[in-house]
């Protein structure tokens, strides 16, 4: 009884953390109900039959979420998402239907390596060590530790980001070839977005946190290269 009590604080302190995560887990999920549809562009729902067919899957769904930002994302649920801003530079000539089946790709990636299970595990451990040190420390260290915690939390977060935006990439090569697809599409995407974002002076929402645009493009002219 005496190490419960002792061990409370924490406790407690993790237990709000998560259910503070998984709220906001569920409202995220509660807009992209409210603000999507099914994508039913013709050359894309063939790429994601393909996808299925090289998967061994049935169930892959991708919708439209009706935001302006370019952006593509693999939700908890499984589901896949294309914004509405990005669509539209589809339907003006932008991109092409290989260069949306690279976002469907990567974002298949993201789910299939469990990138979301990865990152909620992380976050339990930087949870946990906040609360250890908000509850054993003294004050004067207190401070200190929680502005380190923090430090590390982001430089973890962005290394995790940059290992699974690499890694989702690379997937996408493999994914798209398997798929009788052209993976070459996912370096254009990617010279595309860049082009498109420095247009417009800042980034576009599919490039934010990841790593530099150039860096991708070698990784995946070298995981095109592996797999050819």
């Amino acid at each position: 009884m005496a190490v419960l009590i002792k061990f409370a604080p924490i406790i407690a302190m993790i237990a709000y953390a998560w259910f503070q995560m998984r709220g906001s887990e569920r409202a995220m999920l509660r807009d992209l109900d409210n603000k999507s549809k099914r994508l039913a562009e013709g050359p894309l729902l063939d790429a994601i039959q393909r996808f299925r067919g090289a998967l061994g899957i049935s169930a892959l769904q991708v919708d439209v979420y009706d935001v302006e930002p370019i952006n593509g994302l693999a939700a908890p649920d499984g589901r896949i998402f294309l914004t509405r801003g990005l669509i539209d530079k589809y339907r003006e000539g932008l991109f092409n239907s290989d260069e949306l089946a690279a976002v469907i790709a990567h974002e298949i990636g993201h789910l299939s390596l469990g990138h979301h299970d990865r990152r909620r595990k992380a976050w339990k451990i930087e949870t946990a060590a906040r609360a250890a040190a908000s509850a054993f420390l003294p004050g004067a260290l207190r401070g200190l530790s929680v502005q380190a915690g923090n430090l590390v939390a982001r430089l973890l977060h962005m290394r995790l980001s940059r290992t699974d935006e690499y890694q989702a990439d690379a997937f996408a090569v493999a994914l798209m070839q398997r798929s009788g697809l052209n993976p070459e599409a996912s370096i254009t995407l990617l010279e595309k977005l860049d082009k498109l974002a420095e247009g417009r002076g800042a980034p576009i929402s599919w490039l934010a946190s990841h790593p530099p645009t150039q860096k991708r493009i070698a990784a995946v002219r070298r995981a095109i290269d592996s797999v050819g």
